[in-house]
Parts: C-alpha cells; sequence; structure tokens
C-alpha cells in the first residue's frame, strides 16, 4: 500500500464497480435468452426468479433484480448499451429501465439513486390485485442467534402497514433525549429502543412481574430454559422482576433460594413517593418510572431504600441497562448523575 495515493483508491474502486456493471450487463443478456428459450418453463420452475434464484445460487431477493431488470433492460436498449459499457450502475440501471420511456434520459443523469427510485414510484400504477398481493405477502421473521443474546427481525409490510411502522417508530424515536455526554445516538438504535419500548410498555403495566429462575455455577449465570447472562442482565432481572435462584457445582444444585421478588411493591411504592420523579440530574420524566440499585445487585448491592433510587424508563433501561453508565455515588442523597462507561471518577 506504500505510495497509493486517496485518489488512486478511489479510481481502483470505480474502475472495479465498472468491471462488476459490465459483468451484470452481460448476465442479463444471458437471462433474457434463458427467458426467450423459456428454460424455467422446460425446467419445471414456477417463474424466473425462481430459476435464476436456483441456477447462480443467489438469494431470492437477487435473483428477482436481476430477472425483473432484464426484462425491463430488454424494452430500454439505451440504458442497457450504458450499462454494458461500465457507464451506469447495476443501481443506476435498475431505478431508470423502471422510469417510462418519454421521460427525458438526459435529465435523469444528475439525480441520484434514491432520487429515481422515488421518481420511478411516481409513475407505478398500481391496481387493485397489486395491493392484495402486497398484503398478503406480508411477513415477519424473528430469529435469536444460538446463544439468544442477539434477535435478527425483519420481514416487509405493505404499503399502509410501513408507513404507519415507520411513522410511530421514528417519532417514538425522535422522542428519545440524547445521552448525559451530549452524544445523540444513531437513527437505526433509536428505532430498536424505541420498538422494544413500545412492545414493553404494552404488556408492562398490566403484566405482574415475570418470575425468571436463573441458575448459578462456577461460570456464572444461566436463565431456564434460555441463554447465559452476564451480571448486567441480572441487575436487570433484579431492578424489575422476581428471582428464583438455584446454585450448582459440576451441574448438582448445592441450594435453592426462595422465589422472591427483589424489590417487593411495597418498598417499590416507598421509593417512588419518596423520589417523586425520576432522579437523574435534570429529568423531568414521569414515563414508567422503576427502582433501581444505586450499588448493583450483582455486587452485593443491598435491597434498601437507601440503595435504592427512582428513574425514568430511558435513565434505566437505556442508560444504565443499555449503555452501561453507572452512578456516581460521590454526590450522595438526592439528584443523581452519571459516569461514562469508558470513564472513572475523577
Amino acid at each position: 500500500m506504500r505510495g497509493i495515493t486517496p485518489d488512486q483508491v478511489e479510481v481502483g474502486l470505480k474502475e472495479e464497480q465498472a468491471n462488476i456493471d459490465r459483468c451484470l450487463a452481460r448476465q442479463m443478456a444471458w437471462i433474457q435468452i434463458a427467458d426467450a428459450m423459456q428454460l424455467p418453463t422446460a425446467d419445471g420452475a414456477k417463474s424466473m426468479k425462481e430459476w435464476v434464484a436456483g441456477r447462480l445460487d443467489v438469494s431470492p431477493e437477487t435473483a428477482s433484480r436481476l430477472s425483473a431488470t432484464a426484462r425491463r433492460l430488454a424494452d430500454s436498449p439505451e440504458v442497457a448499451r450504458e450499462l454494458a459499457e461500465g457507464d451506469i450502475t447495476f443501481d443506476r440501471a435498475e431505478a431508470t429501465s423502471r422510469i417510462p420511456l418519454d421521460h427525458q434520459r438526459e435529465s435523469l443523469k444528475g439525480i441520484d439513486i434514491q432520487g429515481l427510485r422515488l421518481l420511478a414510484a411516481k409513475h407505478k400504477r398500481l391496481t387493485a390485485a397489486d395491493d392484495h398481493n402486497s398484503h398478503i405477502s406480508q411477513h415477519l421473521n424473528i430469529q435469536p442467534n444460538l446463544d439468544e443474546s442477539r434477535w435478527d427481525i425483519w420481514g416487509e409490510l405493505d404499503g399502509y402497514g410501513g408507513a404507519v411502522v415507520s411513522k410511530v417508530l421514528t417519532e417514538e424515536a425522535d422522542r428519545l433525549p440524547e445521552l448525559p455526554d451530549g452524544e445523540r445516538m444513531g437513527v437505526g438504535y433509536r428505532r430498536a429502543v424505541a420498538l422494544a419500548n413500545i412492545c414493553e410498555g404494552a404488556t408492562s403495566e398490566s403484566a405482574a412481574a415475570p418470575l425468571i429462575t436463573v441458575f448459578l455455577d462456577e461460570l456464572g449465570a444461566e436463565i431456564e430454559t434460555g441463554p447465559r447472562v452476564g451480571s448486567g442482565i441480572l441487575d436487570r432481572i433484579a431492578c424489575s422482576g422476581a428471582l428464583d435462584i438455584i446454585k450448582s457445582k459440576d451441574g448438582t444444585p448445592l441450594g435453592v433460594g426462595r422465589k422472591t421478588k427483589v424489590v417487593s411493591n411495597r418498598l417499590k411504592r416507598f421509593v417512588l413517593h419518596r423520589d417523586g420523579g425520576c432522579t437523574a440530574d435534570g429529568c423531568i420524566s414521569r414515563y414508567r418510572l422503576e427502582p433501581h440499585h444505586k450499588i448493583p445487585w450483582s455486587e452485593g448491592g443491598p435491597t434498601d431504600p437507601e440503595n435504592l433510587t427512582t428513574l425514568c424508563w430511558f435513565h434505566h433501561h437505556i442508560i444504565v441497562h443499555g449503555r452501561g453508565y453507572r452512578i456516581d455515588l460521590r454526590l450522595g442523597p438526592g439528584r443523581i448523575r452519571f459516569i461514562h462507561p469508558d470513564h472513572d471518577p475523577p
């Protein structure tokens, strides 16, 4: 990499992109030939998309883009030529081919890809059948990884449902304040937090505190029929749930703790009344107020009024349990401030 300038890096990237686009142009020319020969039907495939996905070992989404664009480019020879010569990218060719031919092609060259897609959407005529197919093809998939420490959520909504979900999540995400150090969380993170907040809020007000069975051994803690967890998750459960703790060694139970609500309802009501709202410095929120252990429960912090403070949902779940901020214990009782997880108190 010695002697390579930033300009050379950019030129190299653009040259490789042009090579990729020229290859895609040739590939779609072959797809057009396969379509004309009706190879998918001859091979028993339900559609060109299915046939392309199987023959090229690509995802259905990729196969759909390739086959649909190949068919449109057959009616847009000028766009196909520009793609074959590497003058435009596949994404631009795909978006441009969706726009009616009576549009001035020269006027489209100064529009970015997203602008082309929006323009194409305005020219798309939707029928009642399109609306029906869009509705019945909706799906939402939720899948955890092997240890359930992360969850993947993906899917597809119809136009109305997607607009509603986007509006609600965006508005909820925009209401989230900045972090204590002034950092503004990214929009993707804020939407994820907003989704969890909406779902949690829909059940937490009326549902009783969940009973969580936790197995403790030499390696740490494990939730019944669930993943292994760290002290952070245990502290989160200790603030809002009920624990049934079972200690073991080498797979042998050593003792069974009693089923207990870590913070009783009576103690919770007392702490909330005493504090009168969220005790985070400068916060006036009264949204889903909850007690929190100033010295973490997993570190031996007692469940008594002196070690409990009231936090709103944002400071409790996002700042402390989510982002890892710690309470500055030097300030004494009353209003509290937070210490960034990457910094120690001076």
